[in-house]
């Protein structure tokens, strides 16, 4: 039994992963692990593969790609363990090839390819808190990083229709645009676990890690293991007022404002008689929800890091 999966995702980084997929092929051949690779072909591919090495015994099932792809590997180790209690009968390795790459920033992996190859040889590993996401018109999706609902998503559709860009500056240049196209201010019902708040949302986080969109501290006190989810929302902006607020986001320096509300939870319910775009790390997930019911499932999934 192979001990090591990895599943690469060619079409991270819109498509321009190629030379870095190349690059990370030829450490691995270097570096003595054990592994077998294979490549996805469609969405939710990754999450297929995961799920079979899982019920098959692969010890360890690494994401090569961004965001979206940790999630769906993610997503196939937590399916293929329901039911299992304690933690997920497999860990989760990250090789961050993508655009974003916020997940492995959280759990430290900041230098490449060859940190987080020496991470898989090195084997340590920790054990993270997942969430999942139930949706009154989707299919449940869990979640590692951070969902969203609203100025995000937009941004995060918009992302993926630049082509000329790579890396932040994808995210940087939706942003601008978004602020163009898209200024919605739903009224959003927040249900936590000891109050409820009723506002006119430009943007509702609810966060694992501290950082999404490939550099922006949303949530800059997250812990992956605390058994809470930290949320951000984002009040009734003005589109003048966004704009001072980009660089405090990207720092973390936003928590103290006015319109912004911080707090923790570990069960979080938002409901909207408006229509709400929600993504779950970097994956749109729909565009047309009322209602999204997250449950924190407190050190669920092993990580090596």
């Amino acid at each position: 039994m192979t001990k090591m999966l990895i599943i690469f995702n060619p079409f991270a980084n819109r498509g321009d992963s190629k030379h870095t997929v190349d690059r990370a092929l030829q450490a691995l051949a270097r570096s003595g692990l054990d592994y077998q690779v294979e490549l996805t072909s469609y969405r939710g591919h990754a999450m297929e593969l995961a799920r079979e090495a899982s019920v098959s015994g692969v010890e360890t099932i690494v994401s090569a790609g961004g965001d979206g792809t940790v999630n769906e590997v993610a997503n196939g180790i937590l399916q293929a363990s329901e039911g299992v209690e304690g933690e997920a009968v497999a860990a989760l390795g990250v090789l961050p090839v993508g655009s974003g790459n916020d997940f492995a920033w959280g759990i430290g992996i900041r230098n490449g390819i060859d940190d987080a190859i020496f991470r898989l040889q090195r084997g340590q590993s920790q054990t993270i808190d997942v969430a999942l996401a139930d949706f009154d018109a989707a299919p449940s999706r869990y979640f590692i990083n951070m969902l969203g609902c609203g100025f995000d998503t937009r941004v995060n559709i918009e992302a993926h229709k630049i082509k000329h860009l790579r890396g932040f500056t994808i995210y940087l240049a939706a942003v601008l645009k978004t602020l163009a196209v898209y200024f919605e201010k739903p009224s959003i019902t927040v249900q936590m676990d000891d109050k409820t708040l009723t506002l006119n949302s430009l943007m509702a986080l609810v966060a694992n890690g501290p950082r999404l969109g490939g550099g922006f501290l949303a949530a800059p006190n997250a812990v992956y293991d605390d058994g809470v989810m930290d949320l951000c929302l984002v009040g009734d902006f003005s589109r003048l007022e966004v704009m001072p607020m980009i660089p405090r986001l990207m720092k973390g320096e936003h928590t103290d404002h006015s319109k912004v509300t911080m707090a923790r939870s570990q069960r979080v319910v938002i409901e909207s008689e408006s229509m709400l775009a929600c993504q779950a790390d970097g994956e749109t997930i729909a565009d047309n929800l009322h209602r999204i019911s997250i449950s924190t499932i407190p050190r669920r999934l092993r990580v090596v890091a």
